[in-house]
């Protein structure tokens, strides 16, 4: 499995309320998920859905890793790494609440206890400053690359006027 870096709460305190996007040529984001968890009773599988019981937040399995205890005997402790997490504040990047029961599309309900609120991690070229044009959002840079010439043309036609045609 790839490297996973906790998100340090400096990370997504720093500008609390904005709203950061990805431009669609600069590439996709990538938003992933870990949350340790206790008493696991099943091995959630890759690619499974796990969603908490209380809070009702989602993501699906990358991978895990048990620390200590068998899932055999039901007290296994371990993470639970994963990707597109959904429920989660934008503005805390917390997935899963604590003590909360999770419950697997193949591992079944109940089949873990998250140990702790999990945290979210997301990566890629984000920007503050975007332009949303023709339905997709654009960095500054590619959107006047791609689209200021156009885009200015647009803006010089008035619709408002009537045009040179004769009406009868």
């Amino acid at each position: 499995m790839g490297e996973f870096r906790l998100p340090r709460r400096t990370d997504w305190s720093r500008n609390p309320g904005e709203k950061w996007y990805s431009c669609v040529l600069c590439g996709p984001t990538r938003t992933k998920f870990l949350v340790h968890f206790d008493s696991c009773s099943v091995a959630p599988t890759v690619g499974e859905t796990i969603t908490g019981a209380t809070s009702g937040d989602t993501g699906v399995v990358e991978g895990h890793t048990i620390i200590s205890g068998t899932v055999a005997a039901g007290d296994a402790t371990g993470v639970i790494e994963g990707n597109t997490p959904t429920g989660h504040d934008e503005n805390n990047l917390e997935v899963f609440d604590d003590n909360e029961a999770l419950n697997g599309s193949t591992a079944g309900a109940n089949f873990a206890t998250a140990n702790s609120k999990g945290a979210v991690q997301i990566s890629g070229r984000l920007f503050a400053d975007t332009v949303e044009y023709e339905g997709k959002r654009y960095c500054v840079p590619h959107f006047r690359m791609k689209f200021e010439k156009t885009w200015a043309d647009d803006a010089k036609i008035d619709t408002t006027k009537e045009g040179d045609r004769d009406e009868d």
